[in-house]
């Protein structure tokens, strides 16, 4: 960073120097491990609108292409010393050229005369910018590009990753450009963007959901370094509040006027989740989700604290709903506890990444034990489990529990639900969860892989109203926990309804128990 004042300059011609956000996200992209080896070789930059990307990412390819952006050898007193790039090819990658303009046009101003004399006569050109008398170069590429496949850059800057989406190209220039880069032994790249918007099916939204299955503990961590400062899902819009959020999302983004960024939200051509996007850099949901991330986020639990999440206690009357897969589909058991209607998955089991279609199978016995477990930890007042591929477990588990359960799931089972043949009641049952979720009548414990499931559900409509479904039959993206979630709520909705309470001989042997 000390290069950077020393060489690098602000357009207004003082002394290039980084934001604290800034500083904070250069340390940790240039992080090393003991062997000298960088932490990261990939990462995410994700701010809102105005915040600077494009001036930093400008200044991360100059870097790259003349500065000390590798390391050389520890000194005596084990700090690090860099060394630059010899053989250094950078490129700034974006769906059309027009969008590399951003921060292409920023390179001249960065780049006071005594740098260019002192780094090989540095000539900038409008689409490439050559170092050394040509040994290194700095150039755009685009999905129209013809000639990426074979390259060997050093360094790649993704720009604007929320609209490489793959009607556009984009997809397929990040899958090339990023193997590229990533061939070269010290080769690294960073994305920026704006937040996405759900369902498009960008490179953004691409490595976002990756990073989500990462943090609920499902995917194997691949190395991604993610910065984002995002509003609060439930952060309302009204102007009392708006500039108090503005202040925390923009950081120290000084530069940026909260007064004119208010009066720009209240204009009425712009859709309330594009204001989000843009200003509060969250990533709501396209008009077809069930459930928005702001929805969805505004019935946390007020319990969790400190990272940690609400959870059940042993003895607490739950109520339970079952989604069962084999081998694509997720399988999830979920608990509704009834003192405040929070929701909590007891266990949610799918394929992981990377595993073969046909080579991976549900443990149904860990399925089983779990079911058991439930019951033997909680008092279980009623279990609506859906019958398809499970139908003998599930008669099972109607036999061990029908004389505790005090409501039957069918007029055939305590415990067997099919959701295929009641979606008069299922419809009923979604409209009901949605608007508990909105008017926070339910709660959640924030659990991230339920979250994820939930955020992928798109609204569908049946004879009978409102229900939801994967965006596609063929979709990756899994919503069984949801559909558990959602027997679960209707278990309790029903056993509210009955007005049965445990008899006397039961409440004596779970306090035994």
């Amino acid at each position: 960073m000390g290069w950077c004042a020393e060489w690098l300059q602000h357009p207004d011609g003082s002394p290039w120097i980084f934001t604290d956000e800034q500083a904070r996200l250069t340390l940790w992209y240039f992080s090393l491990d003991e062997d000298g080896e960088f932490n990261y070789r990939q990462a995410v930059y994700q701010a809102l609108k105005g915040a600077g990307k494009d001036p930093y990412a400008a200044v991360l390819a100059i870097v790259h292409l003349i500065g000390p952006c590798l390391f050389s050898h520890w000194d005596d007193e084990g700090n690090p010393v860099g060394m630059d790039d010899k053989s250094a090819w950078v490129q700034i990658a974006a769906v059309s050229k027009g969008q590399t303009k951003n921060t292409m046009k920023l390179v001249p101003s960065l780049l006071p005369e005594r740098t260019r004399k002192a780094f090989g006569n540095v000539d900038v050109q409008k689409e490439v910018v050559y170092a050394y008398n040509g040994e290194r170069f700095l150039e755009i590429i685009s999905s129209a590009s013809r000639t990426l496949e074979g390259n060997r850059p050093t360094f790649l800057i993704c720009g604007e990753t929320q609209h490489w989406i793959p009607s556009q190209g984009g997809v397929d220039l990040y899958e090339t450009a990023t193997y590229n880069v990533l061939k070269t032994p010290t080769g690294r790249f960073i994305c920026i963007t704006n937040a996405y918007e759900p369902g498009e099916d960008s490179v953004a939204q691409r490595i976002r959901e990756e990073q989500e299955k990462v943090w609920a503990g499902t995917s194997e961590d691949s190395g991604w370094l993610y910065c984002s400062r995002e509003a609060h899902p439930a952060s309302p819009l009204t102007k009392e509040w708006a500039p108090f959020i503005l202040e925390l999302v923009r950081g120290d983004a000084i530069w940026l006027n909260i007064k004119n960024i208010v009066k720009s939200m209240a204009d009425g051509t712009y859709g309330a989740n594009r204001i989000r996007r843009m200003f509060y850099n969250q990533i709501t949901a396209s008009s077809d989700s069930l459930l928005g991330p702001s929805e969805w986020g505004g019935a946390l639990s007020d319990e969790p604290k400190y990272g940690t999440k609400a959870d059940l206690n042993p003895g607490d009357e739950i109520t339970m709903g079952f989604d069962g897969g084999k081998t694509d589909d997720a399988t999830a058991l979920v608990a509704m506890r009834l003192r405040d209607k929070l929701l909590v998955p007891l266990a949610i089991w799918q394929k992981p990444d990377g595993a073969a279609g046909d080579g991976w199978h549900i443990n149904e016995a860990e399925v089983d034990s779990e079911v058991h477990l439930a019951f033997a930890t909680y008092k279980v007042r009623a279990f609506y489990a859906d019958v398809a591929l499970w139908e003998s477990y599930i008669a099972n588990w109607s036999e061990a529990y029908r004389e505790i359960l005090l409501i039957k799931a069918s007029p055939q089972s305590a415990t067997a639900f099919d959701m295929r043949g009641n979606q008069q009641k299922i419809a009923r049952g979604v409209e009901a969860f949605v608007q508990a979720v909105i008017d926070k009548r339910i709660r959640h414990n924030g659990d991230r892989l339920l979250k994820v499931h939930v955020l992928n559900a798109k609204r569908r409509r049946n004879r009978f109203g409102l229900t939801f479904a994967k965006e596609n039959a063929e979709s990756p993206r899994k919503v069984d926990a949801l559909a558990a979630a959602l027997l679960a709520f209707m278990a309790m909705n029903d056993l509210i309804e009955s007005g049965k309470q445990p008899a006397k001989q039961y409440r004596r042997t779970l306090m035994q128990t």
